[in-house]
């Protein structure tokens, strides 16, 4: 869906991308694009003041069928014609039919081919239709025009990007189509839908369901009659129109093709290449084949979103189409899957309202990770779950995944709606067990097939198809807020032969976060014999558990294999930690144990690390072994990574080079980066060189990192890791670099976050803040929302209370709502004052210091004794 997916992978009010730790995440970001709400907490969370509750519509008639017959002109950025609906009366009695329909000129409204008064106040045509009988149809026919300010888009050349193409394109979700044409747009409705639509006649127009008719008119323009003869919701209803050239996938009788630029053939071949596996992969898993006409796959200009599943005929963005270089290391199968899934948890069942969203992107998500098992195996599956599970993390606000709060729709489309809410349907298929779990999805699919949705519907589904009580599961994890927060600690018993296990939940119950009842697992492994479990459960606050074994275990896990959304203090010794990253099967176990040596240091944590990075088998442990030398610091964790710069796998090469950005003023690693910085097999690697040149904070890094700033590449994926390090670099040189590369006309990819990074930089450069701010109070107006986002962010983080007035002035003339939100939250944090003084900053500063400089020593001190070790030996 609106993805950072979908009002999707973000970016977001924090906007969390490439520079900020989610490296082996990135191409993820494109799905959730824009969550308007990271890192926004609250008086009470996630609501802000004045969020209210927002309950489902009611519906007065049945929508059954909508015929547009529109006309769209590119130059005066305009769509006029007629909207028909077919609609039935729901009661016996007087009726009023109201139509959404924002910012238009209506000219006529007829009733069964009558003219017939209506009353319109810019946002809502209410059309009396006398005395009624349940059950009675009626045809309303609205003759409008609009110049849509949203919901309808209009790409094309203008003076900072001269070369782009003329494009007409829709995007609906939330409550957006209104702005284009009257409709009912709430999610409680279906309709067949019929879109006659003309366009320039070297234009192709694409829209939902089966092609009818296409034909040229004597004018010189074109027309495409659209059929979509399965019901769907309003906010579905697409058009894409411009010059594109089709790709023909087609299989089985099941249209599939993918409509791009000319120039982009080639390479849209490569990345759209698994989509017909795809869609047999997801059939299997949902019990039901494809169940609409076709399956296109559109890619235009500016999209606001990562994709957009409307129905048959999904919008992608144009970052998603990988050149030669870039599938070397990335995918755009995360963005496809997650829009080919909506076809069914979405599209073919809906939620009701947004408050249950969590059933359309929720499973979505959780369908990027059921794809990724089928193909690359179930460590990647795994390694999903990990991901999702730190992005909901990261969200500093705890709240219900189903929730109706909100001031717009699009404030739940947040990491609660897509991660948590995906890791939960994980834990769901743990709980009932794989044959139980898809059974129930497939009942759940098939009995509510075309309907409006709500959560208890997907209860149901598994208590009637496993018999199991689920209420509990679905309450603690859908309708309460947060995870557990674990402290837990083993010790043997040599007297009685048992191993103690205590578990303690930590988390505040204070906002209605429970205390959680968990079926999980412990076991135990002594040498290299299978592991002997135990399955447990967790249902109080403090829990202790005896276990007896034949022997006293070497290694004790808990919850292996990652089953239960958590966070987990677990005190072990150094030795059982470096065993674990040794030889635990599950890669979140040796994850987990590669950030535990990070803390722990000493040269036994490095060489156990330097193993890790050089030898394990699945590149996400070599990324966090990376990072956590990175973490130890000194010089012996240093030469570890430097040797390790030839790991094959590129995104563990990532993590090698992330990690050797902690090493502050070192020019020894400074020269390795910069050589990396200039070539490398992946522009990851290359732009995570350029962001770990600027922390190293050495003589001649900002020279290097502007001799690589106009390198062009995937998405701006090396500018944007230069940008990253020239905000950490705290060099006042690299202001005026990023000030320039916020310009309009600069590459589109990199402007947001060059905006965001003048925040975090000049926060380093007090005597230059006056101008920074207002360079990014300008931005406020920037014709892209994503830089305006990012210009509101970096202008919270900066503190000026006089500011918050030009925020209130960004959210009342804002019509999206996540720049809305970034307004209001914004301006809600300045008044309060809430944050960080340059005294704490300056605090931190110091104490990163303090962190090199104890590395040092440290590293120091482990040799020495290590040298005296050998000397007692000898």
């Amino acid at each position: 869906a609106k993805a950072y997916s979908c009002k999707n992978r973000p970016p977001s009010v924090s906007i969390q991308g490439p520079g900020d730790g989610m490296n082996e995440a990135y191409e993820r970001w494109l799905r959730r694009l824009d969550h308007a709400n990271d890192d926004i907490t609250g008086p009470h969370g996630h609501a802000l003041p004045g969020d209210k509750p927002a309950w489902p519509r009611d519906r007065v008639v049945d929508f059954q069928h909508v015929e547009l017959q529109i006309t769209v002109d590119p130059a005066t950025r305009s769509v006029s014609g007629t909207a028909t609906h077919t609609v039935a009366s729901m009661n016996d009695g007087p009726l009023v039919l109201s139509l959404d329909a924002v910012e238009m000129i209506v000219s006529a409204v007829l009733v069964g081919g009558k003219a017939t008064a209506f009353d319109y106040d810019g946002a809502t045509i209410r059309v009396p239709l006398g005395t009624a009988r349940r059950g009675e149809e009626f045809t309303v026919a609205t003759t409008y025009e609009a110049h849509p300010r949203i919901g309808l888009y209009f790409p094309g050349p203008d003076e900072g990007y001269p070369e782009k193409p003329s494009q007409v394109w829709s995007q609906g979700q939330d409550e957006d189509n209104r702005y284009w044409f009257p409709c009912y747009d709430h999610t409680n409705d279906k309709q067949t839908s019929e879109m006659i639509v003309t366009v320039p006649g070297d234009w192709y127009a694409l829209s939902n369901g089966r092609l009818h008719e296409e034909k040229a008119n004597k004018n010189g323009t074109r027309t495409f009659h659209w059929k979509q003869e399965r019901p769907h919701a309003t906010y579905l209803i697409t058009l894409a129109a411009g010059k594109f050239s089709r790709i023909d996938a087609s299989r089985d009788g099941l249209i599939i093709d993918y409509f791009v630029e000319e120039k982009d053939v080639a390479n849209a071949r490569t990345t759209f290449a698994n989509t017909p596996e795809m869609i047999t992969c997801f059939e299997k898993i949902t019990g039901m084949k494809y169940p609409w006409a076709k399956y296109s796959q559109i890619v235009v200009r500016d999209f606001v979103f990562g994709g957009m599943e409307n129905t048959t005929a999904t919008t992608m963005t144009e970052d998603l189409i990988l050149d030669e270089k870039a599938s070397r290391d990335s995918t755009g199968d995360y963005l496809i899957s997650h829009e080919l899934a909506h076809m069914w948890f979405g599209d073919l069942l809906t939620c009701r309202d947004w408050g249950h969203g969590w059933l359309n992107e929720s499973f979505a998500t959780y369908l990027e990770s059921l794809w990724d098992e089928h193909k690359r195996g179930i460590d990647e599956y795994r390694q999903g779950v990990v991901e999702n599970t730190d992005a909901y993390l990261g969200e500093r606000y705890r709240r219900p995944i189903v929730s109706n709060v909100w001031n717009e729709p699009i404030d739940v489309f947040d990491r609660h709606l897509y991660e948590k809410g995906s890791v939960v349907l994980h834990m769901l298929r743990v709980f009932v067990g794989d044959d139980g779990f898809f059974r129930s999805i497939q009942r759940y699919v098939r009995e509510n097939q075309d309907r409006s949705v709500v959560t208890a519907d997907l209860a149901a589904a598994f208590e009637v198809e496993t018999g199991r009580n689920i209420e509990w599961f679905f309450q603690q994890w859908v309708h309460s807020p947060g995870h557990p927060e674990f402290k837990v600690n083993w010790s043997w018993d040599d007297a009685t032969s048992c191993a103690s296990v205590s578990v303690r939940q930590l988390q505040s119950t204070a906002n209605g976060t429970p205390v959680f009842r968990i079926p999980l697992t412990i076991d135990f492994r002594s040498g290299r014999k299978k592991p002997t479990a135990f399955r447990v459960e967790v249902d109080s606050a403090d829990h202790t558990f005896v276990f007896p074994l034949p022997a006293r275990p070497d290694l004790c896990r808990f919850d292996p294999h990652n089953e239960v959304l958590k966070t987990v203090d677990f005190n072990k010794s150094t030795g059982e930690v470096i065993l674990q990253l040794a030889d635990d099967d599950d890669i979140a176990g040796r994850q987990w144990a590669a950030k535990e040596l990070g803390k722990k240091g000493g040269l036994e944590a490095v060489r156990a690390l330097e193993a890790a990075v050089s030898g394990d088998r699945f590149w996400a442990v070599q990324g966090a072994a990376a990072r956590a030398l990175g973490a130890i610091g000194g010089e012996s964790a240093r030469d570890a990574l430097l040797r390790c710069l030839k790991v094959r796998h590129p995104k563990a090469r990532r993590g090698v080079v992330a990690g050797l950005g902690a090493f502050r003023g070192d020019a020894t690693v400074l020269a390795a980066l910069v050589a990396i910085s200039k070539k490398d097999q992946s522009y990851f690697v290359e732009a995570e060189a350029n962001r770990s040149i600027g922390k190293l904070r050495c003589e001649g890094s900002y020279e290097a990192i502007a001799a690589n700033f106009d390198r062009r590449s995937f998405r701006e994926t090396v500018r944007v890791g230069c940008i990253d390090g020239l905000a950490e670099l705290r060099d006042a040189r690299a202001l005026d670099l990023l000030a320039s590369a916020t310009r309009y006309g600069e590459p589109a990819q990199a402007r947001r976050w060059a905006t965001l990074a003048m925040g975090r930089l000049v926060k380093q450069l007090p005597e230059r803040e006056a101008e920074a701010s207002d360079r990014l109070a300008e931005l406020l107006r920037d014709p892209d929302f994503r830089v305006r986002v990012s210009a509101a962010n970096a202008l919270r983080e900066l503190g000026d209370a006089s500011i918050a007035v030009k925020l209130d002035e960004m959210a009342s003339r804002e019509l999206d709502g996540r720049a809305i939100r970034a307004a209001r939250y914004g301006a809600l944090e300045l008044r309060k004052g809430s944050n960080t003084s340059s005294e704490v900053q300056s605090l931190r500063n110091e104490m990163e210091e303090m962190k090199t400089d104890n590395a040092s020593l440290r590293d120091r001190l482990a040799k020495l004794e290590a040298v005296a070790k050998a000397g007692t030996k000898g």
